[in-house]
């Protein structure tokens, strides 16, 4: 307690002070005699014993001393019982004791059953070796002390645990994801080389990205860190549409090097086209303002193409080698079969609306007007308590904190001062705002009028400076000693009980005060001699201790003059007073700023009368509107790069509508299914906004380019029908593995693009080519650019 401490209590707090040292001054004086604790209660029953019927000084003094000896005793017996060195039992034994005492103490919320302890690492930079550092302590202390419930929170501890958990997270759903995608090409496809090979040249491109990304971002956050199982979710794509050409060529009779050049020319166009479309849709995030959305479009972006590489050039050399070919050839009559077999079963489920284009299309507009009802009541949820991973200790804490802060918040707005006087006004206002609860400022104390408090620290100064206390005894406690004082107290304190029976809360101080003394004796039997001694002589000396150091510190209060910037506590002095010299004012809401209506109305008033309000509250409101801004932003941009890239492929502006459908209507059936099951957009999932465009316009080019080669409609009978299927399960697998993680806006995240993919697959595998067989009857075409310019590299081609 530093020189000027008693200054920041109010007025009245001051002069409850002097009136308890005054009213207890009695029972002191009997106190600083007292060394250790038999010494104490002999006093005590001294007291009892010579106390007269009468109603004296000494009987007035005795009864006020009653609860604070009761106190002690009752801490005492607690002390045993805890394992490790007892907690100092502190001042407020002697004095008012219990919550109320306990809240002035120390930060407290929900009325005294939570308490809060607040602590700062020296730079940001050892957050990490802080928050572990914390946790060895508290993990030390409940050893000390079992059944106390305490628990780290705050935003560097959730930064540090909500990392590590997405770690976590992304490793599981990386090993899910490749096992899933693995297992589904596999079986897709009846044979384990190529598949595996596909598997081999996405584990390149994906280390190939791990060096892009520490070259071009070079560190990894809660979101980006998902960037493996999305990745992989989607690059193996490439690998399955070429392998499914090749097969097909294969199927035909081509030689391995001839069908693997049709496979790349004509399929490899498609691939192209989609890996860039997508590849662009992530760049449009890196052209926002948000760094985190531009680390994501820059390191998935980059990774899609890096991915491309070894697909496009490692996989077709494996494809070349292994004695899958050689089984091809001794097998092919009955790969024949069964590809025929397969194709038959798959082409009968496609005349189901391939003869029936109307119907089908009927059939998609009505499901997507009724997909519209549940759409519109999809909503954006600001609030990023709704994301977090919610069986983290930390967010259990947090919670309960936000839960317990019933009349002041965890949150405040912060309003800087140029001066005092500056500050003084903006209180007065502020206070006045019907959202603010309250303000702290160290201002109140720098300029309020502190004559009548000097007045009074004069006064509790003499009180203190007439109370000198014995040299406090050091040794071992004597228990004998002690439980035949205990003994005499227990006695004297059931004849009290006796005779002030009608007095009734007397009687029941005594009668309290008895079970206090019974439960200490208690203790002093049952427990080891030599450890109960050892125990008693710590808490005795840490109670002494406290008092005296109590009363000297209020000796050594000043009282000369008003408090000023230099008297304040270091820690005050750098939290509230600027190295500038401004002044912060904490400015705390009436209501619960994690919703977005709140904190709209709470930095609303603030900005009437100081426009750079800052703080948590209004970092949310701004962090989250950024967010949601900057993704719709990149939506659009990756919208038009994606339009752009189609015309630029097909060359013609219907093309690009069509491949543009699975986008519209995946979209809408999606937004559906998040309606129905009442699933809104967060700060996380709403990265679905680019990614679907993306991934659903590339079923679209593949089913177009593949029209332009045959000028069919007929596209689930052809392999890029199967490869559109498998890469669309393997793209639900990536994403869908994300629904594994704890952290909730991660999960929600593969939750939307698992819909999302879905609904895309089935509109681009039945609605675009319905469409695609009623334009063709109309001589509708797509100009076959791709065929045209391989065929001065293939020659003619050879009949289907």
């Amino acid at each position: 307690m530093g020189p000027k401490a008693l200054l920041f209590l109010p007025e009245d707090a001051l002069k409850d002070l002097l009136h308890t040292l005054q009213e207890y001054k009695p029972f002191l004086v009997q106190f600083t005699k007292a060394t250790n604790l038999v010494s104490l209660l002999d006093l005590i029953n001294t007291q009892f014993r010579t106390a007269r019927r009468e109603e004296n000084e000494q009987n007035r003094a005795l009864v006020k001393a009653l609860p604070a000896v009761e106190r002690i005793i009752a801490q005492a017996a607690d002390a045993l019982r805890r394992p490790g060195n007892p907690p100092s039992p502190g001042v407020n034994a002697l004095f008012e004791g219990g919550k109320e005492a306990e809240q002035q103490m120390y930060i407290t919320y929900g009325n005294g059953r939570v308490y809060l302890i607040t602590a700062q690492a020296l730079t940001e930079e050892l957050n990490e070796k802080a928050v572990k550092r914390m946790r060895q302590l508290i993990s030390g202390t409940q050893v000390e002390v079992p059944g106390l419930n305490v628990g780290l929170t705050g935003e560097p501890v959730l930064e540090v645990d909500e990392m590590d958990q997405s770690q976590i997270d992304t490793t599981r759903a990386t090993i899910v994801s490749l096992i899933a995608v693995a297992l589904i090409f596999i079986f897709g496809y009846n044979e384990t080389g190529r598949p595996i090979k596909a598997t081999i040249c996405l584990l390149v491109g994906l280390a190939y990205t791990m060096g892009f990304t520490t070259l071009t971002v070079g560190h990894l956050n809660i979101l980006t860190i998902t960037f493996v199982p999305i990745l992989i979710g989607l690059a193996i794509d490439f690998g399955v549409h070429l392998i499914t050409r090749y097969e097909e060529e294969l199927r035909h009779g081509r030689s391995e090097k001839y069908a693997l050049e049709r496979a790349i020319v004509y399929t490899g166009m498609g691939i192209f086209t989609g890996a860039f479309t997508t590849a662009g849709a992530f760049f449009a995030m890196a052209a926002t303002d948000f760094k985190g959305i531009r680390e994501m479009g820059i390191i998935c972006g980059g990774g899609m193409l890096v991915c491309l590489a070894p697909m496009m050039t490692l996989l077709p050399v494996l494809l070349l080698r292994g004695r899958q070919n050689i089984l091809d050839h001794e097998l092919g009559p009955v790969l024949d079969r069964q590809t025929a077999a397969e194709v038959d079963r798959r082409a009968r489920l496609e005349n189901l609306w391939l003869r029936r284009p109307v119907l089908a299309i009927l059939v998609i507009l009505l499901l997507s007007g009724l997909a519209l009802i549940p759409a519109r009541k999809v909503r954006f949820d600001y609030n990023l308590l709704h994301m977090q991973s919610a069986g983290l200790p930390a967010v259990i804490f947090q919670d309960k904190l936000i839960q317990s802060s019933t009349n002041r918040s965890v949150l405040f707005a912060a309003v800087v001062a140029d001066s005092l006087a500056q500050a003084t006004n903006l209180i007065a206002s502020i206070t006045n705002l019907p959202s603010v609860a309250g303000v702290e400022s160290m201002t109140e104390y720098l300029t309020e009028d502190q004559t009548r408090k000097l007045e009074l620290l004069g006064a509790v100064k003499k009180v203190a400076s007439e109370i000198r206390f014995e040299p406090i005894d050091r040794r071992p406690v004597d228990l004998l000693e002690l439980d035949r004082s205990l003994y005499s107290l227990h006695g004297y304190c059931s004849l009290a009980a006796e005779e002030t029976k009608d007095d009734p809360a007397l009687h029941q101080e005594l009668l309290s005060l008895q079970q206090a003394v019974s439960k200490l004796r208690s203790g002093l039997l049952l427990g080891d001699g030599k450890a109960v001694s050892g125990k008693l002589a710590e808490f005795q000396q840490a109670l002494f201790k406290d008092v005296r150091d109590t009363f000297q510190a209020i000796r050594n209060q000043d009282d000369r003059e008003h408090l000023t910037e230099t008297d304040l506590p270091g820690p005050i002095h750098n939290r509230f007073i600027g190295v500038t010299g401004k002044y912060l004012i904490q400015v705390y809401p009436k209501k619960d700023v994690w919703g977005r209506k709140e904190q709209r109305e709470f930095i609303t008033e603030l900005q009437t009368l100081y426009r750079d309000v800052t703080g948590t509250p209004v970092e949310l409101y701004e962090y989250t509107g950024l967010l949601r801004l900057s993704f719709q932003q990149a939506a659009w941009y990756s919208l038009a790069a994606i339009a752009v890239l189609v015309f630029i492929h097909f060359r013609k502006v219907s093309a690009v509508v069509l491949a543009l459908l699975p986008v519209g209507f995946g979209s809408l059936w999606m937004l559906g299914i998040m309606g129905l099951f009442n699933l809104p957009f967060n700060p996380a999932n709403v990265m679905t906004l680019p990614l679907i465009f993306a991934i659903g316009v590339t079923n679209g080019i593949h089913i177009l380019n593949r029209f332009a080669e045959e000028q069919h409609p007929s596209i689930l009978a052809r392999s890029t029908g199967k490869a559109v299927l498998v890469s669309g399960l393997t793209t639900i697998a990536g994403f869908g593995s994300l629904i594994l993680a704890q952290h909730r806006g991660i999960r929600s995240l593969g939750f939307i693009m698992a819909t999302g993919v879905t609904t895309c697959m089935v509109v681009g595998l039945i609605f675009v080519p319905a469409i695609l067989n009623l334009l063709n009857r109309y001589g509708w075409t797509i100009q076959k650019t791709q065929r045209d310019n391989a065929r001065s590299t293939l020659g003619r081609e050879e009949p289907r």
